[in-house]
């Protein structure tokens, strides 16, 4: 099955574009035909940075480590990549306190890579900031404790820089409702928030235009959730949330069914002039 292009353009203060990858949930080097989809689309596109928000990797303690490295390296020689971390990166087993930061310092350490942990990069006049949410925040609270969100993030990311400022926050999940966004510190200051997570509400690509946004199932909410996919905003910040690459975990029993949905790879034109 092919891989869909998605198209979406925001207002700025620069002039780049962004590829928006979420979910590729790589495990093993059977994986390897994904990757290379992956890289035969991105070869045809032009853009300026690739983001990957999250679930890069299925489980903390992924299989053939080398080949994910090796993806990665071919990206980093056309652009940056910025890299946040997401859920996946914390599973094994019973046990989600941390994620495997072994295999991330070794891909930090690949030339035009970053991995943000809490961190800032500025690139550009562009701050790209990269959360990382705790392994407890998904797994012991399902992602419904807003007190929580809105503390941790807080505390984390306390303050930004000037420049159009990018959040790369792995799941949209509580933080596209305006009663949270706007008791963050930094809601003022974001022009732009990149997530994936929702796996598109598990929509087939055909009934998106009249669904709207709603995804048929949403994680640890339910069915028909709001804000599973597309382009929304709060006050003068944009949020884009990617279908992403993956439909499912490799031990979802239902994986089967991905040729269903159509992979997404999400394309954002900044622009310093006024767009639709």
């Amino acid at each position: 099955m092919k891989i869909n292009r998605v198209y979406y353009q925001v207002k700025g203060n620069v002039d780049k574009r962004i590829v928006l990858l979420s979910d590729i949930h790589y495990y093993s080097k059977k994986d390897n035909k994904k990757l290379n989809r992956i890289l035969d689309n991105l070869n045809n596109i032009d853009y300026d940075y690739l983001c990957i928000t999250g679930d890069l990797i299925d489980e903390r303690n992924i299989h053939d480590e080398e080949y994910l490295i090796t993806f990665l390296k071919k990206l980093a020689k056309k652009s940056k990549i910025i890299i946040s971390l997401g859920n996946h990166e914390y599973i094994n087993g019973k046990d989600y306190s941390n994620y495997n930061k072994v295999l991330f310092n070794n891909i930090n350490k690949i030339r035009n890579v970053s991995v943000l942990d809490n961190d800032i990069l500025n690139i550009d006049n562009i701050n790209f900031i990269g959360l990382t949410l705790p392994g407890e925040y998904y797994y012991k609270y399902n992602e419904h404790n807003d007190n929580y969100l809105i503390d941790y993030i807080n505390k984390h990311i306390p303050f930004l820089k000037s420049g159009y400022n990018i959040l790369l926050c792995h799941t949209p999940i509580r933080i596209t409702k305006s009663k949270v966004f706007n008791k963050l510190n930094i809601a003022n200051n974001i022009d732009l928030v990149l997530s994936g997570h929702t796996h598109g509400g598990i929509t087939p690509s055909i009934l998106k235009k009249v669904l709207k946004g709603r995804g048929l199932i949403g994680p640890q909410i339910g069915i028909l959730v709001k804000h599973s996919y597309g382009k929304y905003t709060i006050n003068k910040t944009n949020f884009i949330i990617s279908s992403g690459i993956t439909k499912s975990s490799h031990a979802n029993k239902l994986s089967f069914l991905d040729f269903l949905f159509a992979p997404e790879i999400t394309i954002i034109d900044i622009k310093s002039v006024d767009v639709c």
